[in-house]
């Protein structure tokens, strides 16, 4: 996009301040010391704020999200060590409280900045400002979405407001949320279309948008659509009419539209895609992380032309992705080192890292045309998915349309169920390697199909071989702090168990 190349430099410079940003966002002492001291800014300007949000969205963890958690369970990738505790479907929370880090880290990061953000920018707020309080409140429900995706009921409406004293948040359940989440969305929709350009973030300050107001309102609807296509799986009149009115609406449609931040090939961490980090652990022998066998045999049995991009070889000139769940006697025996590995080309330092893509939203219009949602061809829909999701890491075109063209796999076939099992698919392909959004495309859908596990060679942890549906909720600090509304949510819940199905859960 060009007006992102020609903005590189402004968006070093203002990710660079964001070193000391988060250092001041992390400790409640400065915050004090910042609002008492004359010889301070009284007041954060909401800019920096919003920038260090969207930057923490990025950078959530994804060493929990995305591999530990999402990744093993989703079936794409087999980490080592004890985080491997995750693809043998152990609680994992042996080595200390992992859920308190994933809780911690999106709370006390980007939710509490972006809703600092929203206190500024709200009615009679320092910094009043309804557009800039809607693009902050697309970032706020992307954040709550993630965490009630993850753990089920969680704190809401009171969520990531300790700088102002609500110390023991209430839980919202899991239905409640996505309600006002999507009701949101629609407001922040209206408040986008209707404002002048010059009125949204600039574009040094807009990490993804560089400025650009109508992508924002995309940004948003697609957002919306991916929230009501797992909302419809609970309660489907309600929303199918969200679905229907996210149709009506611009959605992203292009690679130049995905919601994605510009990483650059320098040293600086906070300039570099930190899936890179992966790539030199892998390199140096320290932490090994491995494709699994199922999503290399998937992109092999179709002649995927992502595969050489997404994985290494072996020694023998193969490609041999690791077995999920082995227990630990199979798994003393298998070679990691011959095993299946992400190339340096996609974790390169300079690799974009992505929230929605393109290629998400054609291919869930494709899924709700086979339904009946929609006017268009499902089919049609379903390969122009296919292609985004591969012109998305630049295959090259001639590849892209050979795929389309001679494969079967990339045409609709064999009725209703084997469609969805298709479009579902190439979902939870095309979210690599953000795979937290390929567990949650097999929870709400059932595919890529994960069967329980029955083989001897395989650990059925505590779920009876079945693939988990959250994770713990976090038993140190939440627990001592705030256990009385954390104990009313896990009765709310049914337990705290890691099979457990959320509320929009069904498959």
């Amino acid at each position: 996009m060009k007006t992102i190349e020609k903005n590189k430099g402004k968006f070093k410079a203002i990710l660079a301040i964001l070193i000391m940003l988060l250092s001041i966002t992390a400790c409640d002492k400065r915050w004090e010391e910042m609002n008492t001291d004359p010889n301070r800014i009284s007041t954060l300007p909401d800019e920096y704020l919003f920038t260090s949000a969207v930057y923490g969205t990025f950078h959530a963890p994804i060493d929990r999200l995305d591999v530990d958690f999402g990744g093993q369970y989703s079936h794409i990738w087999v980490s080592n060590n004890w985080v491997r505790e995750a693809d043998k479907y152990i609680d994992f929370n042996a080595q200390g409280d992992i859920a308190e880090r994933v809780y911690n880290s999106i709370y006390n990061g980007s939710i509490r900045n972006i809703n600092e953000v929203l206190k500024l920018t709200g009615t009679g707020g320092a910094f009043e400002d309804e557009v800039r309080y809607a693009q902050a409140c697309v970032i706020a429900v992307l954040n709550f979405s993630r965490l009630a995706d993850l753990f089920g009921d969680i704190p809401y409406s009171e969520g990531g407001m300790g700088k102002y004293d609500i110390l023991k948040p209430k839980y919202d359940s899991q239905s409640e949320i996505y309600s006002d989440m999507v009701l949101k969305l629609k407001e922040c929709i209206t408040v986008l279309k209707n404002a002048e350009n010059d009125k949204v973030y600039a574009s040094n300050e807009d990490l993804i948008y560089a400025g650009n107001r109508e992508n924002w309102v995309r940004f948003a609807n697609s957002l919306r659509l991916r929230l009501a296509m797992r909302g419809r799986n609970a309660d489907p009149s309600k929303y199918n009419a969200v679905i229907t009115e996210c149709l009506a609406e611009p959605l992203i449609e292009t690679n130049l539209q995905n919601a994605k931040l510009d990483c650059f090939d320098s040293d600086n961490g906070e300039l570099y895609n930190l899936w890179n980090d992966y790539y030199i652990s892998i390199s140096s022998s320290t932490y090994v992380l491995n494709w699994s066998e199922k999503f290399i045999n998937t992109l092999k049995e179709s002649n995927d032309p992502r595969l050489p991009f997404f994985s290494s070889k072996n020694k023998n000139g193969q490609y041999v992705g690791m077995p999920n769940g082995l227990n630990d006697e199979y798994y003393a025996a298998w070679s990691r080192a011959n095993s299946a590995m992400p190339t340096a080309e996609f974790f390169a330092k300079n690799q974009p890292m992505f929230l929605m893509t393109a290629s998400e939203i054609w291919l869930l219009r494709a899924e709700l045309a086979l339904d009946g949602i929609g006017s268009v061809n499902a089919n049609d829909m379903f390969q122009t998915g296919i292609s985004l999701a591969m012109s998305q890491w630049k295959i090259d075109e001639t590849q892209i349309q050979n795929f389309i063209s001679t494969e079967k796999e990339a045409t609709l076939y064999g009725g209703l169920s084997n469609s969805k099992k298709q479009i579902a698919t190439q979902l939870w392909i095309s979210f690599v390697p953000n795979a937290f959004e390929s567990w949650s495309t097999i929870r709400r859908t059932g595919y890529p199909e994960i069967p329980v596990r029955t083989s001897e060679t395989l650990s059925k942890g505590v779920t009876n071989g079945v693939m988990p549906s959250r994770i713990l909720y976090p038993y140190t600090v939440e627990k001592a702090v705030n256990g009385e509304n954390l104990q009313q949510a896990i009765t709310n819940m049914g337990g705290d168990k890691i099979d457990i199905k959320l509320w929009w859960s069904k498959k």
